[in-house]
């Protein structure tokens, strides 16, 4: 048992397998996080504040009905969330969506094997989107009606009303849910595993669960840790550019609350 865990230093063998791609999968994992990242956000965002808006237009009881239905997944387990994708995906014709598309007389596809990668961000994208409607409805909610009543009676639509008076004054909510849920799709892990462990073939393995898999799965317990520092510097790196993209510092010279 002793020799199982016979430790010794490699000074910086690993970020050199890291850096220098010795690691056959490391373009792949690198593909898949981009690809999961530059998808699963912008859905959660723009998708949570095209709600938001929505309910904008609705009495205070349904929106708080809205709001309730939209944080659903969130008060969910994340197992019975991962269950929820496995079962409406399932690649017979009892998976629910196979179900629909049997009535319209389409032959049942092989989600986890043809669009496995669509599956995860979907599932990932609309639990972001739960969070971020809470906050931006709560946002929308705190703007003087004054404001939105001026310009409808100068005669803007509902759409001009909230590109050109809604949304710049959410600059805060929206930079914020941008940064959270960057970071954390940047560390997701837990929803691919149970989803589709990172399969089939390594389609759905993102930088963050290849980590988790080199340390728990291979037993490369110093190759995982220096995926995961790495993945750190990334994180700060992309948070800082993030910040600087939205103008963090003449938003801190103005007041914080807009509204």
């Amino acid at each position: 048992m002793d020799q199982a865990f016979n430790w010794c230093s490699v000074g910086f063998a690993n970020f050199l397998r890291l850096f220098a791609l010795k690691d056959p999968l490391i373009p792949r994992i690198i593909k898949n996080s981009i690809i999961y990242i530059i998808s699963a956000l912008p859905l959660t965002i723009i998708g949570a504040l095209f709600i938001s808006l929505l309910t904008m237009r609705v009495n205070r009881t349904a929106s708080l009905i809205f709001r309730a239905i939209f944080f659903f997944p969130r008060l969910v387990p994340p197992v019975v969330w991962g269950f929820f994708w496995m079962w409406s995906f399932e690649g017979t014709r009892y998976g629910v969506f196979n179900s629909i598309l049997e009535g319209f007389g389409i032959s049942p596809i092989h989600w986890f094997i043809e669009y496995p990668m669509f599956i995860v961000i979907c599932a990932n994208g609309f639990l972001g989107i739960s969070l971020a409607t809470l906050i931006f409805t709560s946002a929308i909610a705190s703007i003087p009606k004054d404001y939105t009543w001026a310009a409808e009676i100068d005669g803007a639509s509902f759409w001009q009303t909230s590109r050109f008076i809604i949304i710049p004054l959410l600059k805060w909510p929206i930079m914020t849910m941008t940064a959270w849920h960057l970071m954390s799709f940047m560390n997701s892990y837990v929803y691919i595993f149970l989803i589709t462990g990172g399969g089939p073939y390594h389609a759905t393995e993102v930088w963050a669960l290849y980590g988790y898999n080199s340390a728990f799965q291979n037993y490369q317990y110093g190759y995982g840790s220096s995926i995961m520092v790495i993945l750190v510097i990334i994180n700060l790196l992309l948070l800082v550019v993030l910040l600087k993209s939205f103008g963090i510092k003449r938003m801190i010279e103005r007041s914080r609350i807009e509204v």
